[in-house]
């Protein structure tokens, strides 16, 4: 009997017509099914750093846009800005601080605080000049952020006995560690610990470091997240958190892969310092970071209360997602 060699030919084309059919079924639909991306604005406290890892690394791995985001990272011309640009409903989601945010729903601008990126603090206070906090007294401390380092500045100085009239402040802005080199103050106040502090010892110059929370100052976080309070119940900031969360375990799982993947997209971070200020700072980031620990925030607001910092004792829990 003769070969019908057509006949595996016919099949094999037949099913590759099949294949190819439910191919273009399956693409029609996932692009049927696709969500469009809804804009959504952060901005930080200052440059890219490798504080803001996760931010960062959801943006280059697409988590965002899983959860139907398109991202924009701001950096602001003025860190002081960043809050503003949030009450003005110019950003959606910002970076401050927690001592910040108090002072500025003292205020009267409409904050609400949702997470942490750095759920403890990191600025210090750093001397090349003095052994004990004591020491301070009659000498210059330079400072960076009006009201918030003055604020931690003076709870740190009445626990060791002084007062804030007791020393010179002087504002340098961010040039920190150039003002204490060059001697123009004595100390420094804000000085970051995953960052100015490094930065001093790789220049080979020995200092102290003296940490708010010894120093009567209650524990906070350095980099919290905040919102506009009339936003609080727009679904975008769930996706966010969930996208955070996500890129917080690869960074965990992959720390250094994923600071390569920061230094490719922001090659002006690709030094010594930063690197080093990357593995003092990744293993810093909360696993879940839209909890917030309400007796510890409330702790903080009545400690600021006590020493005159706020004007009543009204219920802040309200400014706390």
């Amino acid at each position: 009997m003769p070969c019908n060699c057509k006949t595996p030919i016919m099949i094999l084309l037949k099913f590759l017509d099949k294949f190819i059919a439910l191919m273009l079924m399956l693409l029609v639909s996932n692009i049927s099914m696709a969500k469009p991306l809804q804009p959504f604005s952060i901005i930080l406290d200052w440059f890219v750093n490798p504080t803001h890892g996760p931010i960062l690394i959801a943006n280059e791995l697409g988590y965002f846009k899983q959860q139907a985001l398109q991202v924009n990272i701001i950096t602001p011309a003025d860190p002081n800005d960043t809050a503003k640009m949030i009450a003005l409903g110019k950003a959606d989601l910002g970076v401050g601080s927690d001592p910040q945010l108090l002072l500025l729903i003292n205020q009267g601008i409409p904050l609400l605080r949702v997470g942490a990126l750095i759920d403890q603090p990191l600025a210090a206070l750093t001397s090349n000049d003095v052994k004990k906090l004591a020491q301070l007294k009659n000498k210059t401390v330079g400072y960076p952020v009006g009201g918030i380092d003055e604020m931690i500045v003076s709870l740190m100085l009445q626990h060791v006995g002084l007062n804030i009239s007791d020393v010179e402040l002087v504002n340098v802005h961010y040039n920190l560690v150039q003002a204490l080199l060059s001697r123009r103050v004595d100390a420094i106040a804000g000085a970051m610990r995953n960052y100015e502090v490094p930065q001093l010892e790789l220049a080979g110059i020995k200092i102290e470091t003296f940490y708010p929370e010894n120093y009567g100052v209650p524990p906070y976080a350095e980099l919290n997240y905040i919102i506009n309070q009339q936003h609080r119940h727009d679904k975008r900031f769930t996706k966010f958190f969930i996208a955070v969360t996500e890129a917080t375990q690869y960074i965990k799982q992959h720390p250094q892969r994923a600071w390569q993947m920061i230094i490719k997209k922001h090659p002006e971070l690709n030094t010594k310092l930063n690197a080093i200020s990357w593995k003092m700072t990744y293993p810093l980031f909360p696993d879940n970071p839209s909890y917030t620990n309400q007796r510890r925030f409330m702790h903080l607001v009545s400690v600021l209360h006590q020493h005159g910092w706020l004007k009543s004792i009204e219920d802040y829990s309200n400014y706390v997602a």
